[in-house]
């Protein structure tokens, strides 16, 4: 997917509808019982003693099982959580299994080289943890059976192929292509249709009486449909087992027929593990344990429960996880779901659509698994790489050490050769105004969100209400929780890798590699920077760290610009500036002042004002004294306090040189901004616990949106952008006070949304505010969260201009794909605000209502506790939960990952030096903390909303 927002409409919207489908699709198929207080004997047990079976009265269940019904008040609700819980720790302990043969692999986890040994791998404690975990699973998916029906536990089930998809990607670091995707969707879709269709067919065994639970299990082998079955199954592993132990790893049907030999084990298994329950749950009855039967039942259930363990542990080390959990899920499924359709007979209570629908659904499932790839596509882990070094000798295979990195580019899209016949950019006229009534959108946005819920509730509607609070409670557990929990995490593994490369060496390597196609693009050394830096009253020990981390970069002496973008209106501005430049005079190619005028008509005084000017300065003055190819300069916005990365002017060039584009098309250097990470970490250890979990928050959230290459993403604080692309929008609107908000927007619109943002993942660290005193520091942190929560009037820009811009495009297709992309870029700016001020108040509002459901208190007969519905939100409060601990960790891990450059960070105590205690230091904080924090962020956003009213 092209960075920055959706570039292919009819792809994405595909992706981003059946996503959603996916996510929710185990939740909407999973039915609860209908009517409380009824006999549950279901027609397919009926059916079950047509077969000699027999008949009797429903059994008791044990003492345990029903002390827990009555504490948790719900047995439906509590199997769905059961099921929901197990396919957690099914997901995550096959996650830890392969991530302990990545750590022995190291760079070998992204190659076909021979995977170490089961003995080497059971050496690692990582490895065992996963398999208690995936162990533990089992008997919680075995007891989500008992409270609440298959039809419930088996659609949720589908969780574990969701979670595994995310988890390999940020955990494991494996590769998804687009093909994978969807065909991994495919799967819960399949699958869950598939459950859906036999809705109507559960077997409870827990309703049929002792007496014939034991003739079912010793006429077990003289069932003329178990027989049948068992042909058919050892017909099947026999041929899995052929392929599995004769048939080489690289050929593909291998591959294949390692999911399908677990999926055989499984089937029997839970045949078998059924009938070991339905005894357990009546173990307090003798006559169970006095049939010699029913011992042998139990051992080979055991044995079998052993051989698929071993199978499982087999396949998560032969195959990536990404092919293997679905493809294994499927197989499961459709084998389990197959063997209770044919030997309980059940499609006898089916219907003819129903059956379809199996058969289609089924016939999916497992089609689509053919289009995962089993390729092992991993980025090392960068503990694990020996890519991980400070800098490359002459004599280093550049293109080889970069791997990881260039893999990382690559699933942005970034590298594109420049075709000669590429078009110049045009872009639209910006300049002309907008109407004032937009003015009152953001706040009335804040109100309808609150307004709601509320009028539904007023209106009788509880049940479009409920459904309502779950939808806006799930954006935010996911977009403001545990997304930004795992792709920031992400991100840290991708700024790891990026830390020591070498973008010069790796280019140069590229020139002498045949296989590269670099086109028409500019020479490395005809690309030149100007980094801008406006200040105002800015101490000048700031201002120096932030022009060292400049100099530092190799590029700095023949291809860097500084530029100093003063305020005229400071006192002493002339003799600061003076004093800077006779410092760094030799670090850079050339240290030029500019003054921003006080007063100038039209203008709010700011950076974005600062900008314009000294950005104009430098188009009409630096560079045609000096002679430089506009088209080949780029202007860097940073702020005063800003360090960079001493590789990122290098990154930077590298990417502009490689940021090309097809015949006919404009470059995409020129339709680009690049966006470093933006980390409030100079300070970590200075800032108080409030403002440490602030940043932490807003550092994770801008990580997460660069290292998910699905986003949409807008520049914050620091960014790049060519100078084409600048002076073609006629620079930076002085009368906007967000100036990297609006400029994205600017240029957006500009260009008939053509723009996109790319990360570099070489951090730029800031300082928090820090005044003398901690009550002075948070107040210096509101001020600047005030100024932050200015991007809300962003809305009132983008709405008065997308109309007239959609009417100049010309071309029908430019113009459906403008309006698709507006669309995205539009929500992703009234989510981002709207649910950041309606949080206190919508989430507090959704806590009641759950409390008042778990009370008994059903609003309506389809809308009681034991609804899918109910099941939605109080999973979304459980994700909300936990993602406070995933922002504990990724406080610790962005804080390990740029710890060399964050201030006193050598001389520590023993609490921040532990990771693991760091994290126990900081999850209290976030505990008692956040919910301040985000009420500070509400309030600040209130304030734009209200004073866009009135004109401010």
């Amino acid at each position: 997917m092209s960075p920055g927002w959706p570039q292919r409409p009819c792809r994405f919207v595909t992706s981003r509808c059946i996503a959603l489908l996916a996510l929710f699709c185990p939740f909407a198929f999973a039915r609860p019982q209908a009517v409380p207080h009824v006999d549950h004997r279901h027609p397919i047990v009926t059916q079950a003693l047509a077969l000699g079976w027999g008949a009797g009265k429903q059994s008791e269940v044990g003492a345990a099982t029903a002390g827990l019904r009555l504490i948790f008040g719900s047995s439906w609700l509590l199997g769905a959580l059961l099921a929901l819980l197990s396919s957690v720790l099914v997901s995550v302990g096959l996650i830890l299994q392969k991530k302990a043969q990545h750590k022995l692999m190291g760079d070998g986890a992204a190659t076909t080289d021979q995977e170490p040994s089961r003995l080497r791998v059971m050496h690692e404690g990582v490895f065992w943890l996963g398999l208690g975990l995936y162990l533990l699973g089992t008997p919680v998916d075995l007891l989500a059976h008992e409270f609440a029906p298959g039809t419930t536990v088996l659609p949720l089930n589908a969780c574990i192929v969701v979670i595994n998809a995310l988890l390999s990607y940020v955990v494991l670091y494996e590769r998804f292509t687009h093909s994978d995707f969807f065909a991994s969707v495919l799967c819960i879709v399949g699958t869950v249709g598939m459950n859906a269709a036999m809705s109507q067919t559960t077997w409870p065994l827990e309703d049929l009486p002792v007496q014939e639970v034991l003739r079912m299990s010793n006429e077990l082998l003289s069932n003329q449909g178990f027989k049948s079955y068992m042909m058919a199954w050892c017909m099947l592993f026999a041929i899995c087992t052929c392929m599995v132990t004769c048939v080489s790893k690289q050929n593909a049907a291998r591959s294949y027929a390692v999911p399908m030999f677990v999926g055989l084990l499984h089937a029997l298994f839970y045949f078998m593990s059924k009938r070991m329950v339905a005894l357990g749950v009546r173990a307090s009855d003798p006559e169970v344990w006095n049939d010699p039967v029913n011992n042998k039942v139990v051992a080979i259930t055991t044995l079998l429960y052993l051989f698929y363990v071993s199978s499982v542990v087999d396949g998560v080390q032969q195959l990536s996880n990404r092919f293997f959990v679905p493809a294994m899920f499927v197989a499961c499924q459709v084998l389990c779901a197959t063997q209770d359709l044919l030997f309980f007979r059940a499609w006898e209570a089916m219907t003819e659509n129903n059956i379809t629908l199996f058969v289609v659904a089924s016939s999916v499932s497992l089609i689509s698994v053919a289009f995962i790839s089993p390729e092992q596509r991993v980025n090392a882990s960068p503990g694990a790489s020996s890519s991980s070094t400070p800098r490359l000798d002459p004599c280093t295979d550049a293109l080889r050490r970069h791997q990881h990195v260039l893999n990382i580019m690559d699933e942005y899209e970034i590298r594109q050769p420049t075709s000669p016949c590429a078009t110049d950019l045009t872009t639209v006229d910006m300049s002309i105004s907008i109407s004032n009534w937009w003015r009152a959108f953001p706040l009335f946005a804040c109100v309808a969100m609150i307004s709601l819920p509320i009028a539904l509730w007023c209106l009788g509607l509880f049940f479009a209400m409920f459904t309502a609070m779950a939808m806006l409670a799930g954006y935010q557990a996911w977009k403001l929780g545990m997304h930004i929990a795992l792709f920031a995490y992400a991100g840290t593994q991708k700024m790891a890798h990026f830390d020591n490369a070498d973008f010069r060496a790796l280019h140069k390597a590229e020139l002498s590699d045949q296989r590269t196609r670099l086109g028409s693009s500019p020479r490395w050394g005809d690309v030149f920077h100007f980094v801008l830096l406006p200040n105002y009253k800015e101490d000048v020990k700031v201002l120096s760290i932030a022009i060292k981390s400049i100099a530092a970069s190799g590029e700095a002496k023949a291809n860097i610009v500084l530029v100093l973008a003063m305020e005229a209106r400071e006192e002493g501005a002339e003799e600061k500036a003076a004093g800077i430049k006779r410092e760094f005079a030799n670090d850079f190619l050339s240290v030029e002042m500019t003054f921003h005028p006080v007063g100038l008509p039209g203008e709010v005084p700011g950076k974005s004002a600062n900008t314009k000017w000294s950005a104009e300065k430098v188009l009409t003055e630096i560079i045609p004294a000096r002679k430089i190819n506009l088209a080949h300069s780029i202007f860097t916005v940073g702020d005063a306090d800003s360090e960079f990365h001493s590789e990122y002017f290098a990154a930077l060039t590298y990417y502009f040189v490689h940021a090309g584009g097809g015949p006919g098309v404009t470059p995409d250097r020129y339709l680009t901004i690049w966006q470093p990470p933006i980390l409030h970490y100079k300070n970590y250890m200075a800032q108080p616990a409030l403002v440490r979990t602030a940043s932490a928050v807003i550092s994770g959230h801008d990580l997460a949106n660069l290292a998910d290459p699905n986003a949409t993403r807008v520049p914050y604080s620091t960014y790049s952008i060519s100078a084409t692309l600048a002076a073609s929008v006629r620079g930076w609107d002085p009368d906007w006070i967000s100036e990297d908000w609006h400029m994205a927007l600017k240029c957006f619109l500009a260009t008939s949304g053509r723009l996109k943002i790319t990360p570099i993942f070489l951090p730029v660290l800031n300082y928090s505010p820090e005044c003398d005193s901690w009550p002075d520091t948070i107040m210096a942190r509101w001020v600047q969260a005030k100024r932050h929560a200015l991007g809300f009037s962003e809305l009132i820009y983008f709405n008065g201009h997308i109309p007239r811009v959609c009417r100049e495009i010309k071309d029908r297709k430019q113009r459906c794909m403008f309006a698709w992309r507006a669309c995205f870029l539009w929500v992703k700016l009234l989510c981002i605000h709207t649910f950041v001020a309606c949080f206190p108040i919508v989430g507090p509002l959704n806590g009641i209502l759950l409390a008042y459901f778990v009370t008994y208190h059903p609003f309506s007969s389809a809308l009681t506790i034991d609804s899918w519905t109910f099941l939605v939100n109080f999973v979304i409060q459980a994700v909300s939960v936990m993602s406070l601990v995933g922002f504990a960790i990724l406080s610790v891990a962005i804080f390990e990952t740029v710890r060399p450059r964050i201030e006193h960070s050598a001389k520590c105590s023993l609490w921040w030096d532990s990771p693991m205690l760091h994290v126990l230091t900081i999850l209290p904080a976030n505990l008692v903390l956040l919910p301040p924090s985000f009420l500070a962020a509400a309030l600040a956003e209130w304030l734009p909303a209200v004073r866009g009213v009135g004109g401010d």
